[in-house]
């Protein structure tokens, strides 16, 4: 950018130049009335058009630069650069193109971006650059390949065919349309309701955060975690946020780590029904009704191993509601006020509804309902609900919003209540 706006600011006083030499260097015609040395310069009419037309699109480059990167400003670019080799200068269509490209390459929808490039990979053909233009498209057919919808990805490929086409590959153009034929044709084919279609791992990480402040600061600010993973028989999904919990009023620990931390793993037997295996871990929620001051620990660890069934799937095997029943041990910690409450464990009924990507209007909603009562004491149970909307921004990034219910029957000291309720919102990004 910096030699293009010099060369800009160049062109105009070079263009100027170029004029005073052509009065100086063109031969001289005596005139017929004298006989003196007086001469006429003659300017041809071409070269008059030439340095205003490279005036014109000086002018026009300038207006570009001022644009927001966009389409436009790429297609604007590109027929830009055109015009300059058309009068010659290849070194400024080379410079203008290679801007172009690099602001095509940071459009977020792959769709977008693949059009974007193999277009700049055909006006590098046109200026003569045959070798970047293939170059470039060998690119974009690898950027077409990781796209997931096999139909969207045969057309990208098809695009990228004509393209080689244009600019003369015809064996590069006739692989990559057979190649296109084939994946389009499969992804029309029906896919079997089971065994479903491995797909790729999934990681996101997202920051959250509440702060308040009266008499007294608190402060509740982490990251959360969340791993996805589909094989033709098997799934597991991971959902986990550590955070630091701040209390201006505490004496002892002012700052307090915390975590909660899900884990399912699913064999499916058919595509209804599988087995499952739930591993969850909580330490210092003060949302399950315990205290969370100074030294104090709590923590209630869980693993249920039973049945679930599906009761909804979407167009993607990430998105399902199962309602899940089981049984395992379930083991609870609570140290308060330097005194031990509670260290026990106890046999539970875990029964438990999971809902992930869920779609409302464009947004995902991240759903998990849980009720575990003890078999051996019904009075001793827990109710959990966690309730996440992402609502997308980018194609990589979405804002978080998630609302944490808590219900404990049996109060660990009087003080506290039983139900608790707890918002935090923030931003997420998907690697």
């Amino acid at each position: 950018m910096v030699l293009l706006k010099l060369g800009r600011r160049l062109i105009l006083g070079i263009s100027l130049c170029q004029l005073l030499c052509l009065v100086l260097d063109r031969p001289a015609i005596a005139s017929p009335k004298s006989n003196q040395n007086n001469t006429i310069q003659l300017i041809t009419s071409s070269d008059v058009q030439g340095l205003a037309e490279k005036s014109r699109l000086d002018q026009s480059l300038e207006m570009i630069d001022e644009m927001d990167d966009s389409q436009r400003k790429v297609i604007l670019l590109n027929n830009l650069a055109l015009n300059y080799a058309q009068l010659g200068d290849i070194d400024m269509a080379i410079a203008i193109l290679e801007w172009s490209l690099s602001i095509a390459k940071n459009f977020e929808d792959v769709v977008v971006k693949v059009t974007a490039i193999t277009n700049i990979a055909k006006y590098y053909a046109q200026i003569g650059q045959k070798s970047q233009a293939i170059e470039i498209l060998d690119s974009t057919v690898e950027l077409a390949s990781i796209v997931e919808d096999k139909s969207l990805q045969g057309q990208l490929l098809l695009e990228i065919s004509l393209k080689y086409g244009e600019i003369g590959q015809e064996e590069s153009a006739q692989t990559l349309l057979a190649q296109s034929q084939e994946i389009i044709a499969a992804s029309r084919q029906p896919l079997p309701e089971f065994p479903f279609a491995e797909t790729p791992a999934t990681f996101k990480v997202g920051f959250f955060g509440n702060v308040s402040s009266f008499r007294d600061t608190t402060a509740y600010l982490g990251i959360d975690l969340d791993f996805s993973k589909q094989w033709s028989e098997d799934d597991i999904f991971f959902d986990g946020n550590i955070a630091f919990d701040f209390d201006s009023s505490r004496t002892v620990n002012t700052y307090r780590p915390s975590s909660l931390i899900l884990s399912v793993y699913r064999n499916h037997f058919n595509a209804q029904w599988n087995l499952f295996t739930t591993f969850s871990l909580v330490t210092n929620q003060d949302l399950f009704s315990s205290r969370n001051d100074d030294q104090d620990l709590t923590v209630i660890s869980s693993v249920y191993v039973g049945a679930g069934l599906n009761l909804w799937r979407g167009d993607s095997r990430g998105e399902f509601v199962d309602l899940q029943l089981g049984i395992g041990p379930r083991y609870e910690y609570d140290f308060i006020d330097l005194e031990l409450r509670r260290n026990r464990t106890d046999p539970v009924l875990a029964i438990l509804l999971l809902a992930r990507n869920f779609s409302i209007a464009g947004a995902k909603l991240n759903q998990t309902f849980v009720i575990v009562p003890a078999l051996n004491d019904f009075n001793n149970y827990l109710i959990g609900s966690d309730t996440k909307l992402s609502i997308p921004l980018t194609e990589k990034w979405s804002l978080t919003n998630t609302l944490f219910l808590r219900y404990r029957n049996e109060k660990i000291f009087e003080a506290n209540p039983k139900l608790r309720f707890f918002f935090t919102t923030g931003l997420e990004y998907e690697f």
